[in-house]
């Protein structure tokens, strides 16, 4: 008895230290400006399509390239964007040359990373305005000029990879069209090998493509359009 007693009486006491730090609290929240959380930054979500990669995208000038283009804001100042792209056969190649699609195959697929640093003003924000970023690419494409071989499953496989410092402008308005054009400079590696019947492939001699395919210096350019959402 008397041990329930003490330990009624021990949760009496607790429950007006309670009471009592509860009241303290409230008061000095009276006293005190109220703690406001800091306004966070609108995060536009923005799709693009890329026209110029159309005329010379992917393994150039062997393919055309149709992208589609994510960026999203990761910070005020910062964003990532991530572009899938299907290949196709080069269109001015193709009209060039006089190449139809009974003689000349192509298709394969690219991705894209890119991290972005916008250089702008306190009141910005990105994903609009100035930016420095770095640009990762790899891109694998199937290319036949013989329609006979290719049903052979005899063409060209070709493995590119680049990476990039690039420096470019977004502009545009919230809820309205994007504009986003692009340049830069980087390192890339292509190679190429020759497949044959029952999946084997040998390496294959690029000396044909010219200097500026197997030259490492790698140059980028683009031009986007997009909506933001």
């Amino acid at each position: 008895m008397k041990q329930q007693r003490a330990i009624a009486i021990l949760f009496f006491l607790q429950l007006l230290c309670g009471i009592a730090n509860l009241s303290a609290a409230d008061n000095d929240t009276l006293r005190l400006h109220p703690i406001t959380t800091k306004k966070g930054y609108y995060q536009p979500l923005v799709l693009k399509i890329c026209p110029t990669a159309i005329l010379f995208g992917g393994i150039f000038p062997f393919t055309s390239e149709y992208r589609l283009t994510v960026e999203i804001t990761s910070g005020r100042t910062q964003s990532e964007q991530l572009s899938i792209s299907l290949l196709d056969k080069n269109i001015l190649l193709a009209a060039a040359s006089n190449v139809t699609q009974d003689n000349f195959k192509a298709n394969g697929w690219r991705l894209q990373y890119a991290h972005k640093f916008y250089i702008i003003r306190k009141k910005k924000f990105a994903p609009y305005g100035l930016y420095v970023g770095a640009l990762v690419s790899y891109t694998r494409a199937e290319i036949s000029l013989d329609v006979a071989a290719y049903y052979r499953n005899e063409y060209l496989l070709f493995n590119n990879y680049n990476v990039n410092g690039i420096v470019g402008i977004q502009i545009g308005k919230y809820h309205r069209i994007t504009l986003d054009a692009y340049a830069g400079l980087g390192y890339k590696k292509n190679k190429v090998f020759y497949h044959y019947t029952s999946n084997n492939t040998s390496p294959y001699n690029t000396k044909d493509f010219g200097e500026a395919f197997n030259w490492p210096l790698n140059g980028v350019f683009g031009i986007n359009v997009g909506y933001s959402l």
